[in-house]
């Protein structure tokens, strides 16, 4: 092969290849429902972890850090998996809220963990998370679309 065509060759290769990475495979609409609940699962059990134990306000924050790991990456995993035909718009929308509400969650324990600024969370009966909500309207959206999913819960 001569060496003006080599080239483009592997070029060709190389971004066939990397076309079947991440997100941008399509998957059965049962398979993809299937991974939508649970990562839906995993969040709510991320956020459940939050308010499940007693403890310091030092362990609060850690809990916090800790579910915004977990919906990161389950946010992640989500990306990774790829979408049912007809769901691109839907998994880019849920997965852009997950890691809103993961960096939400993640700023706030940060925030609440600065001298001074205890009464962040100690102050108040509830915060509100924009990714939190934007996540439960594309779970809405599915929901309404065939796709057997529930809302993240309040806890």
């Amino acid at each position: 092969m001569h060496r003006a065509l080599a080239l483009p060759v592997a070029a060709v290769i190389a971004a066939g290849a990397l076309a079947g990475c991440g997100g941008s495979g399509t998957v059965s609409t049962e398979d993809y429902a299937k991974t939508v609940v649970s990562t839906r699962d995993r969040v709510d059990f991320a956020v459940a972890q939050i308010t499940a134990g007693q403890g310091s306000f030092d362990e609060l924050v850690t809990r916090m850090e800790a579910a915004a790991d977990r919906i990161d990456s389950a946010a992640d995993d989500l990306d990774e998996a790829g979408s049912a035909a007809g769901f691109d718009d839907e998994t880019a929308k849920l997965v852009a809220a997950f890691h809103q509400f993961a960096a939400s969650l993640s700023a706030t324990a940060h925030d609440a963990s600065q001298p001074g600024m205890e009464g962040l969370l100690t102050g108040t009966n509830a915060l509100q998370f924009p990714g939190w909500t934007k996540a439960n309207r594309v779970l809405a959206s599915l929901k309404a679309q065939g796709i057997a999913v529930e809302p993240i819960g309040s806890h």
